[in-house]
């Protein structure tokens, strides 16, 4: 998932990244406190499987 640094350097893979670089990290490596989500494929799927329950429920 690719993702920018928020406010302070973080170390990820042996590499430090300062505030504003963007990056790829693993999934499970994101934290909401230290990155910001660049990936919008998350937040389309997710909308996408709202809009097919409000279908269904109709």
């Amino acid at each position: 998932m690719k993702v920018r640094v928020k406010d302070f350097p973080v170390r990820y893979k042996d590499t430090r990244y300062k505030k504003g670089d963007e990056l790829n990290i693993a999934q499970n490596a994101f934290n909401d406190d230290l990155f910001v989500c660049l990936d919008k494929q998350k937040d389309d799927k997710t909308t996408d499987n709202a809009e097919s329950e409000t279908e269904y429920e109709e």
